[in-house]
């Protein structure tokens, strides 16, 4: 009995796949699993807690504490509440600064300040916070050049209000963009290329309310 021509009868030839298309596939599928490529690459903001310290470009900031004060009326009426947030920045860039104030409600912030972006819960009330470095009892609003200064940041609590037992930031960055002749200086990083974009939140910082301190 003779064979077929060709070899042993049934026997096929394996199908050859490139070894490159199993990577694309591979790829693409991995990249499709995390939601995209523009996703994929996109790190969530990061999470600090006290004593946490962020680089925020033209700023290092160290998260110190949060805490409530109470001060009395002399008058025998029902004194103020205030939520305190205490930070130390170093002002990493080569000219003196101001510690601004965070924007509020469409009223844009500026300077150092406006890097906090939210605060949750948000505190009630006509009036934004006051910020200041506090220096041997005689405030300041500067941040000068190389130095590291204690900054608070105060909201007088509306009256009848309790302060809450812990807030969460929300924290963006500082770059200088790349212009042509054009010196803009330090400005937040957005979130887009869009012209109106929001400011992109770098960081989340949750820190517990200190209670019972007094003015």
């Amino acid at each position: 009995m003779t064979s077929p021509p060709g070899g042993e009868t049934g026997k096929r030839r394996p199908i050859a796949v490139p070894v490159a298309a199993l990577v694309i596939a591979t790829g693409l599928g991995i990249t499709a699993a995390l939601g995209g490529f523009a996703e994929a690459s996109e790190a969530p903001p990061q999470q600090l807690g006290p004593g946490s310290s962020l680089d925020q470009g033209e700023f290092t900031t160290k998260f110190t504490e949060a805490r409530s004060l109470f001060q009395r009326d002399p008058f025998g009426g029902e004194g103020k509440r205030f939520l305190e947030i205490e930070l130390e920045v170093t002002n990493k860039s080569d000219e003196t600064t101001g510690v601004g104030a965070p924007g509020r409600g469409k009223t844009p912030g500026f300077m150092f300040a406006q890097s906090l972006l939210k605060m949750d819960p948000e505190i009630g009330g006509d009036l934004g916070p006051t910020v200041s470095v506090p220096d041997e009892g005689v405030p300041s609003r500067q941040l000068h050049p190389g130095m590291t200064s204690t900054v608070v940041v105060r909201y007088e609590l509306p009256a009848g209000d309790r302060p809450p037992k812990q807030i969460k930031l929300d924290v963006g960055v500082f770059e200088e963009p790349e212009t042509f002749n054009i010196d803009l200086g330090w400005v937040l990083v957005k979130d887009g290329d869009a012209d109106d974009a929001p400011p992109k939140v770098a960081a989340q910082v949750t820190l517990p309310v200190n209670q019972g301190g007094t003015l």
